[in-house]
């Protein structure tokens, strides 16, 4: 697998490029994970200039501030979004919270989203991430950092990764890649403050760029129901259901995966460069 180096990509945030004469194509991890957890699906796509951002409190990225909401990690985003002239979007599970505030404050600024297992806004009950994210709270809140947040999130029935256990190699580096995260999100809840942040059906009826929802057929019942609510909403969508896949399908499935994305970003010819050469 090759090994992408980390590159600054300013305001704070660490990447990782997949250099190429191609598109940009801008990739959005899931919580707990980092950029370097694209490697592989970056493999099977080459001729795209892979662009995948450590999400703030991520990687090498530097923690939330704690006033910060979705709509200005949305914003730090996209700005390394324009900065590599990235008309194409790609998020899984968390990240397709962010990837989905881009295109609603920018909705004629990218041609193709991918959203990877999309997740439920904050405040859905029964949705199995939320209910862990709280748990992993209370439990920094009594006894700090430990290598038991790794167990409890990756390890504990229903859990996101569940998935992966299939693939031993894909499981190994996925728990290795969270055994890195820091958690410091746990301090003050972070992600419930973004996972709360207004998403209506309104704006998200507005995005002009053509999505492809990925969904594992072994999702969470409400995942999946999110997950049809949103095609519905989005203007031109197409839905691919992955059979035997969880919670974080395009990485349980990196070869499925890889063609459906890639036969999606060829879906919209590339934008005509702005006049003043920057991004269109």
């Amino acid at each position: 697998m090759t090994y992408y180096p980390v590159v600054n990509a300013g305001d704070g945030l660490a990447a990782r490029e997949g250099p190429a004469d191609g598109e940009s194509v801008l990739w959005l991890h899931a919580y707990g994970l980092d950029s370097s957890s694209w490697s592989e699906l970056w493999d099977l796509l080459p001729g795209w200039h892979h662009v995948g951002v450590d999400l703030p409190g991520h990687g090498l990225s530097l923690p939330l501030s704690h006033d910060s909401d979705l709509s200005m990690v949305a914003r730090r985003i996209a700005a390394v979004a324009e900065k590599h002239r990235a008309r194409h979007v790609v998020g899984l599970s968390f990240g397709t919270l962010v990837a989905l505030q881009m295109a609603i404050e920018a909705p004629e600024a990218y041609d193709t989203l991918v959203l990877g297992s999309p997740l439920v806004g904050e405040g859905a009950n029964d949705d199995p991430f939320w209910k862990r994210y709280r748990e992993l709270v209370n439990m920094f809140g009594m006894a700090g950092h430990g290598e038991f947040l790794r167990g409890r999130l990756m390890l504990v029935e229903p859990s996101p990764f569940d998935g992966l256990s299939a693939h031993k190699e894909r499981w190994d580096r996925v728990w290795e890649i969270v055994g890195r995260h820091s958690f410091l999100d746990l301090a003050d809840a972070a992600l419930v403050r973004l996972g709360g942040f207004p998403q209506s059906d309104v704006r998200i009826h507005g995005i002009r760029a053509a999505a492809l929802m990925v969904a594992g057929k072994s999702e969470h019942l409400g995942s999946r129901r999110h997950a049809e609510r949103l095609s519905r909403v989005l203007p031109d969508c197409r839905t691919l259901h992955m059979l035997g896949a969880g919670a974080h399908a395009l990485l349980e499935r990196p070869d499925q995966a890889a063609a459906a994305i890639d036969s999606h970003l060829r879906s919209r010819p590339p934008a005509p460069p702005s006049p003043a050469g920057g991004a269109a």
